[in-house]
């Protein structure tokens, strides 16, 4: 905790005062002290002590079965919040069970359109592809983006486009990744405008994607769009123009070099 900046340290020390006091006043079974211990565990994946989390999250997983049951709300929503902290450690491996049986409730519970079914069928997809499994994967990638639109909800389902190309890109996955941003910011184009700030960071991650692949003309003309919707977006002394001016200039010593 020393090592955390001042406002997060002091966030995290008042959280973790309220805890020991509740568990003094209340008890270790008490449901005051367990979702304060629930609080305690999100400031921690908050500021990136996921090992810190992982060992509140048992606690309060285990709490929820004990009184509440496996299937109750409550205890799934602790079951999902324990699979992101143990996905945020890369442990995929040990949250597919719990993301498969929260899926699993929740099919059955709310149905499979249900929002919070749709948000499990994407960390289901997530994990499919931490674990290789590409193609299971994109199919529940697919799955839930259609599923985020059938409900009217755009701003999800752009958002898991966004994850599934990001996803791609770090496994190396190029020429899958290459079709997710192609058409993404065409939808976004269209949807957002050319220089909407959304539409700009996929076309900053199409521009990478095309330079990862050696396609490095290709990345140039994209590079080249990215820098003029900042500059009209941000302006020229923004972060973000600085940002995509540095990829437009790697991609030109490529080219020089090549």
């Amino acid at each position: 905790m020393d090592r955390l900046p001042g406002g997060a340290a002091r966030s995290l020390a008042i959280t973790d005062t309220w805890l020991a006091t509740s568990m003094r006043t209340h008890g270790p079974d008490s449901w005051k002290t367990v979702n304060t211990m629930e609080a305690a565990a999100n400031r921690r994946d908050q500021v990136g002590d996921h090992e810190a989390a992982l060992g509140l999250r048992l606690q309060v997983l285990a709490k929820r079965r004990e009184h509440l049951g496996a299937e109750h709300r409550q205890t799934l929503g602790a079951e999902f919040a324990l699979s992101g902290t143990l996905l945020a450690l890369d442990r995929p491996g040990e949250a597919r069970s719990h993301v498969d049986h929260v899926l699993e409730c929740y099919v059955a519970e709310l149905g499979p359109d249900d929002p919070a079914t749709l948000a499990a069928l994407e960390r289901s997809a997530r994990i499919h592809l931490h674990l290789a499994e590409t193609a299971e994967g994109l199919l529940e990638y697919q799955r839930a983006i259609t599923g985020f639109r059938a409900r009217s909800d755009e701003a999800r389902a752009q958002r898991a486009t966004v994850n599934l190309g990001r996803l791609l890109l770090g496994r190396g996955d190029n020429e899958e990744a290459l079709v997710v941003f192609r058409g993404l910011v065409d939808r976004q184009g269209r949807l957002l405008g050319p220089d909407d700030p959304a539409t700009l960071a996929s076309l900053r991650d199409l521009a990478l994607c095309l330079a990862r692949l050696g396609r490095l003309h290709e990345a140039k003309v994209v590079a080249d769009s990215l820098v003029a919707g900042a500059v009209r977006t941000h302006g020229g002394d923004h972060e973000a123009t600085a940002d995509a001016r540095a990829l437009l200039a790697r991609i030109d010593t490529s080219l020089e070099a090549g």
